[in-house]
């Protein structure tokens, strides 16, 4: 058995291909992120009108990130329509080779743990979610894990420009990461790394140059028109709230309690024990190893920290920050607990086999719920003859607007500038106002009748709004619960995921 996983785990290649045998059924759950289609969208908007942007010759910056809306257009002029597995499997092929060239500095001697952890690791609910479900965070994952492994472990300077360059394009706020492996490499060394500081110099003046020059705006302008819509989504300000949602995106339950924040505390705890024995006298491990774990766990719970206390409520934010943490727990059972081998090898294979059915559960749950409600939506407005030339208000602008090709105003204004400039004019009406203003051909709401806390609307907006919209169909998310498979609706009873959409037509 062991001569059989040794020539397994001594290929790449194979390797490789297991974890994407492993991936296979996340990828048959049509679970995809909401956000993913916006870069798609932004991609196909490239390649149909020569302009970064969402709503045709419009310039916007509705993709976070520069790198991957690049990569999906040369996977769309490739493939066409059918470009969406093809880009997956890419970007799990490039978390695989990540892990590997994680698990290469981890276990450099011994080819059979190496490969226990890099599909243990692939195997956990953030590589899943990084890798398959169709944002930059498999490519993030890759350019991170290059920097790690060519950078601080084997010092190529061409690493310290190149990688840093790239993981700005792909996302901004990379800039966390880059200044702790900075931090990394100057314990390491001793001194400071010049090329590393104008690989990041580069990096960041390159983006924020092209978009003040594309755009006309510094920053991308999700992150503006988030900031403004979002500014009092949360009245809450206590101390315990933020702690609350520490756990929340931290951990990988999904519920706002005191248990999920003890669970966390008690993981932190385990995780504070492991790092006892990885850094202790006794333990046989480089010092540059040391260095490296510990750097991953500090940029995972500093993350984790900025962006709960920046009220960041999207749990991708938080994929890789997880995903980091598993190293040293990883590294902890397969270098440093002591148990029999034929005990520890199948109950660790056991556990991480728990979490990751406990993701693909889920993963078939919310691909269940989007393919028989947001996807639905798109099919029947797609059968009014949609395009360009109708326009629809909406939230979110991801699924829908990509496969409708609608020019859309979406509720944050991520993909069209006009409703951050009506948020600005009036933060209460502003969504009415939007619509007297744009009169968009379809409105999709999450309440039947607009007029209540969301949708705000004064007397004379609703004899206007009754006149000229009429309710076409609804979709409410209760009959997608009852009408799913005795399995999924498990899930649906323990966690209701989703809403109620209302769609309205112009008379």
């Amino acid at each position: 058995m062991s001569r059989f996983l040794l020539k397994i785990f001594s290929s790449s290649f194979l390797l490789i291909l297991v974890t994407l045998i492993i991936k296979i059924p996340v990828f048959l759950s049509k679970h995809l992120q909401e956000d993913s289609f916006i870069t798609w969208r932004v991609a196909r908007n490239l390649l149909q009108y020569g302009v970064i942007g969402f709503n045709g010759d419009e310039r916007i910056s509705a993709s976070t990130t520069h790198l991957y809306m690049g990569i999906s257009a040369i996977f769309q002029m490739i493939f066409g329509g059918n470009f969406i597995y093809p880009v997956l499997v890419f970007s799990s092929i490039l978390f695989a080779i990540g892990s590997i060239w994680i698990g290469k500095i981890l276990f450099s001697h011994d080819v059979l743990k190496r490969g226990f952890f890099v599909i243990l690791f692939n195997m956990t609910p953030p590589a899943l979610t990084a890798s398959c479900l169709g944002m930059e965070y498999g490519i993030l994952f890759f350019l991170d894990a290059g920097l790690i492994y060519y950078g601080l472990f084997k010092d190529r300077r061409w690493a310290f420009v190149l990688f840093p360059i790239l993981l700005v394009w792909t996302r901004i706020d990379a800039v966390i990461f880059l200044g702790v492996i900075f931090l990394a490499d100057l314990v390491i060394r001793r001194k400071i790394n010049f090329i590393f500081m104008l690989g990041g110099i580069l990096g960041l003046v390159s983006v924020l140059a092209f978009n003040f020059f594309y755009f006309g705006e510094f920053v991308n302008h999700t992150i503006t028109a988030k900031k403004l819509a979002y500014k009092n989504l949360t009245p809450n300000h206590e101390p315990r709230y933020f702690f609350y949602q520490w756990a929340y995106y931290g951990g990988l339950i999904k519920k706002h309690a005191w248990w999920t924040l003890a669970i966390f505390l008690a993981f932190l705890g385990f995780l504070a024990y492991a790092f006892s024995r990885i850094l202790s006298g006794n333990a046989k491990i480089s010092f540059r190893i040391k260095v490296i774990l510990v750097a991953v766990v500090v940029f995972a719970l500093l993350k984790m920290a900025i962006f709960s206390v920046m009220k960041a409520y999207f749990d991708w934010y938080y994929w890789l920050p997880r995903l980091f943490l598993f190293i040293p727990v990883l590294y902890y059972f397969l270098n440093i607990f002591r148990w029999r081998k034929r005990l520890w090898i199948p109950s660790v294979f056991l556990a991480f086999f728990g979490l990751y059915i406990f993701q693909l559960w889920q993963s078939f749950t919310i691909g269940y719920m989007e393919e028989k409600q947001r996807v639905q939506i798109a099919k029947d407005l797609k059968a009014e003859n949609s395009g360009m030339n109708r326009s629809i208000i909406l939230e979110p602008a991801g699924i829908i607007p990509f496969y409708t090709g609608l020019y859309t105003y979406d509720e944050v204004g991520l993909v069209n500038k006009r409703i951050n400039d009506e948020m600005v004019k009036d933060e209460k009406f502003w969504w009415m106002n939007s619509v007297r203003d744009f009169k968009p051909d379809y409105i999709l709401t999450i309440s039947k009748k607009p007029g209540g806390l969301y949708y705000h609307m004064k007397p004379e907006d609703l004899k206007y709004f009754d006149a000229n919209y009429r309710l076409v169909k609804t979709y409410p998310i209760s009959e997608v619960h009852r009408n799913a498979p005795e399995i999924l609706s498990w899930i649906y009873k323990i966690r209701p995921i989703g809403k109620d959409y209302f769609l309205y037509k112009k008379l």
